[in-house]
């Protein structure tokens, strides 16, 4: 009879813990599809640079800007760009500067190169169009990263000790 019980026990808290994992998936699907509907995906013409944490080549035609703050943009590009390929991360942006190194910003009328090439041939950006965090993620296939220290200090004004190239 113990055995029995003890079987019972297992099954009961099995069945619950099944039920809990299955609840909690929908949940986070269920949070996911929210944050779909509630991100405005109006285009914007302009980012900040000091606001962009790192951008990630998707094809010959569009970029994934990761903004500090956790803010996505996909950037489809007025023409193809033969020397962007996916992955890439080195990219030289030449962007009309405001006159302040504070508020320079990154626009749909400026132009990169991709760090490796040696033509120097521009390709011009389109407008920043609002993705969630999950389409960052499966466009670029890279997992988006949870807010580490060094983002936070550059988001309160504070410099990073780490250089990023990216």
């Amino acid at each position: 009879m113990t055995r029995s019980t003890a079987s019972r026990w297992g099954c009961t808290f099995g069945a619950m813990l099944l039920a809990a994992t299955v609840g909690m998936s929908a949940q986070s699907q269920e949070g996911a599809a929210a944050a779909q509907e509630d991100l405005d995906r109006t285009p914007e013409d302009c980012v900040l640079l000091n606001r962009i944490a790192r951008k990630v080549g998707v094809n010959d035609r569009q970029v994934v800007f990761f903004m500090r703050g956790n803010t996505y943009y996909l950037n489809v590009l007025d023409a193809a760009c033969q020397s962007l390929t996916p992955g890439e991360t080195r990219l030289v942006f030449h962007a009309k500067n405001t006159g302040s190194a504070r508020i320079a910003r990154l626009c749909d009328t400026d132009s990169f190169t991709v760090e490796r090439q040696t033509s120097r041939i521009g390709c011009g950006l389109g407008q920043f169009n609002p993705i969630t965090a999950e389409e960052a993620a499966a466009l670029t296939g890279q997992p988006v990263a949870a807010p580490s220290e060094s983002s936070s200090a550059d988001e309160s004004g504070g410099r990073s000790s780490r250089r990023n190239r990216d």
